[in-house]
């Protein structure tokens, strides 16, 4: 792990915590062991992966947007394509880590940190009561509500999975 992401992490699960709590969002920060991957995650968490929200961050000439998909599952850019009626495409680490510098790369969640990005919450994600996500880091996970998180992410809810 980098300098960069160590410290970025513990500020970055701040942020979001910080954010929740000043929304009066209920929330559970879960400690787990260091993972990778969203599978990785849920797997550390003791849970199927689809109960695990990745968030998958894409760039557009507008700006960034943060595509919030299961785990198990991967984002369709020709689906985020059409939803959006623009192009777009994935973003970098570089990108990341100069529009993300507290959070770990990789761990952005779907919302907390004030940059306004645009967001979209898969539809397959609503019909879970909740999800677990990243909380800025990759040994930190948050288990919030899903209406809760569409509220506090200001989501439009999209179907822009894989099949």
């Amino acid at each position: 792990m980098n300098t960069h992401s160590t410290a970025a992490a513990r500020k970055g699960s701040q942020v979001l915590t910080d954010r929740l709590a000043e929304a009066h969002v209920p929330y559970e920060l879960i400690p787990h062991a260091r993972t990778d991957t969203a599978r990785a995650e849920a797997l550390a968490l003791g849970v199927p992966p689809w109960q695990v929200a990745k968030t998958v961050i894409l760039k557009s000439g507008e700006g960034f947007i943060r595509a919030v998909v299961p785990a198990s599952k991967h984002v369709d850019l020709r689906k985020v394509r059409r939803v959006l009626g623009t192009d777009v495409e994935l973003a970098d680490e570089a990108e990341l880590a100069g529009a993300y510098p507290e959070f770990e790369l990789g761990a952005v969640p779907p919302f907390g940190d004030g940059h306004g990005d645009r967001v979209l919450i898969d539809i397959e994600l609503c019909g879970l009561d909740s999800v677990l996500l990243e909380a800025g880091t990759h040994d930190r996970s948050v288990r919030i509500d899903t209406g809760d998180l569409i509220e506090a992410s200001d989501a439009a809810l999209a179907d822009v999975c894989a099949a």
